[in-house]
Parts: structure tokens; C-alpha cells; sequence
């Protein structure tokens, strides 16, 4: 997701009301425009349909152009009769248009609002072979267990970034821009092998006696674990309940290791735990790399 500066409506300047000008119209249908400008819109709309809750200006104030392809027939009410004096100086709307940036969300094209869910593996042959027995609990469970997966594993992309930058600020190359390149293209257990050489061939003894292996380490197996496992719901037998009358029945999810075949159990606060110490291992390579700048 791109970031975004927006300016607010110039509330420090008094309100001028309709009707306006075609000058002013202009100068209002250009503060629209501006991407960087915070822009008048309809209240009953708010931000849905991207764009369309934009209010247009016209000599008699502002309207609402809204409408939804459901019924379209169906007009928006809502008008404004007013605009900040600060919205029509002609120095103010240029000066935004000049620092304003049209961004393009190429990745971000899916309008649906429908939400997605995750099938597991035999959830699709069931259905494949017209046999649907979708359990929906299973699916949100699965999703949220993806969702903190992808955390964790999002946090150790930012510590092989920073294990690269280690890597450079050890090794001193005459070309940096180039050796960064070189270790884009390596995984971060190859990163943080080349920053141990290093430490052993050339760093002073206290360097790399605190130097956070350890941690990195951890954290590094932590994230290859995840990243190559395929997350299963395993149910066991019904066995009579230690407490008193009944059966009880335990659900647990399993992360089975698409190489190995080994499978542990995972849950979201192991999951959780796993991301606190991610952030751990970030926290001290940068502590570590503050106190040892190099020579």
C-alpha cells in the first residue's frame, strides 16, 4: 500500500456561499482533483466506490454525484452551498497540483467487496467431485492461523533486509550499490552465514562474542519452518471426559513440513510468541550493528 500525504481543507478561512462564478467552479473542480488535497465529500457516501463520494461543484454549490449500477435511477440528495475561502486561491490550488502524486495501486485492483475464505486441500476434491461439505469454521480457523503465519513471516523478510545492510557494513565494498544487488539474491540463512565468517576472519573478540546468533538463528528456523509447512486440522477420537459425564473431542491444527513430513502443533499464541521474537531478533542486530560501526 502506497502512502499517502494528504492536506486538509483550509477550515482556517472563512466560507464563501453560492453562487459562485465559473471561475470558481473551476478553481473548485481543480481542488477535487488533486490527489494531495483532502477533498469535499458526501457524508452518506463516505469513502465507498472510491472516487464516486467526490462532491462536484457548480455555480449553485456542491452536489453529490453519487450512484450505484444496483439503481441507477436513483439520484444522491446531498448538496453543499459553501466552499473555504482558501479552496479558491488560485496560488493554493497550484501549489497542490504541483506536490500532488497520482498513485496507481496496480496490485490493488480487486473491487469485489466479497470476502475470500481458504479451502484446505480436501475441501476442493469434495467439491471437485460435487460433494460439498464445507466447514466454515474450519475455513475462518484457517484463515486467521494464515493471516498470523503471514506475520511472522513478514518480520523476517525485515531482518534479512537488515542482515544484508550488516553484510555491507562489514565488508566495506567499493561498490556498494552493486554488492547490495549480489545479496538481493540471497536467502537470509546464506546472509547471516556470510555475516559469521565475517566476524570470525576480521571482527574484534568482544564483536563477536555479542553478536546475537542465537537469536537469529531461532528466528531464522522459525520462518522456514512456517514458510515451508502446510497448516492441517487434525481431530482425535472421542474419550470419555476426565471431569465428569460425556465425551470430550480435541481439535488442533498441525503444521506438517512439505520436506520432512515432521508436523508439530501450532496455535496463535505460539504463533504470536513467534513474532515477539522476531522483532527480539531484529531489535538486537540493530543494537548490535549500533555499537559496532566498523572500523
Amino acid at each position: 500500500m502506497a502512502l499517502r500525504i494528504t492536506l486538509g481543507l483550509p477550515t482556517d478561512t472563512p466560507k464563501v456561499h453560492a453562487p459562485f462564478t465559473a471561475e470558481q467552479v473551476a478553481l473548485l473542480g481543480r481542488w477535487q482533483a488533486a490527489p494531495i488535497a483532502a477533498h469535499m465529500r458526501c457524508p452518506r457516501h463516505g469513502d465507498v466506490r472510491r472516487k464516486s463520494s467526490d462532491l462536484v461543484p457548480d455555480v449553485s454549490g456542491w452536489r453529490c454525484a453519487f450512484w450505484t449500477p444496483d439503481y441507477p435511477d436513483v439520484a444522491c440528495s446531498y448538496t453543499v452551498d459553501w466552499a473555504y475561502v482558501g479552496m479558491l486561491d488560485e496560488h493554493n490550488v497550484r501549489s497542490l497540483e504541483e506536490m500532488s502524486v497520482d498513485v496507481v495501486e496496480v496490485s490493488f485492483d480487486d473491487d469485489s467487496d466479497e470476502p475470500l475464505s481458504v479451502f484446505s486441500n480436501c475441501d476442493l476434491l469434495l467439491s471437485f467431485h460435487d460433494t460439498v461439505d464445507l466447514d466454515w469454521e474450519e475455513v475462518a480457523e484457517r484463515s486467521a492461523l494464515d493471516e498470523r503465519r503471514g506475520l511472522v513471516i513478514t518480520q523476517s523478510t525485515a531482518l534479512e533486509d537488515l542482515l544484508g545492510d550488516v553484510i555491507l557494513q562489514l565488508e566495506r565494498p567499493n561498490d556498494p550499490e552493486t554488492r547490495r544487488s549480489e545479496l538481493d539474491q540471497w536467502m537470509i540463512g546464506k546472509r547471516l552465514n556470510r555475516v559469521e565468517s565475517l566476524l570470525a576472519s576480521g571482527a574484534s573478540p568482544d564483536a563477536d562474542r555479542s553478536f546475537p546468533r542465537e537469536e537469529l538463528w531461532a528466528a531464522i528456523r522459525r520462518r522456514n519452518e512456517l514458510a515451508h509447512g502446510n497448516i492441517t486440522r487434525v481431530i482425535s477420537e472421542a474419550y470419555p471426559r476426565p471431569d465428569g459425564a460425556g465425551k470430550t473431542q480435541r481439535v488442533e491444527w498441525h503444521l506438517v513440513d512439505r520436506r520432512t513430513r515432521g508436523s508439530q502443533l501450532i496455535t496463535m499464541a505460539g504463533l504470536r510468541e513467534d513474532v515477539y521474537a522476531a522483532i527480539a531478533a531484529y531489535t538486537s542486530l540493530l543494537r548490535w550493528a549500533a555499537a559496532n560501526p566498523g572500523d
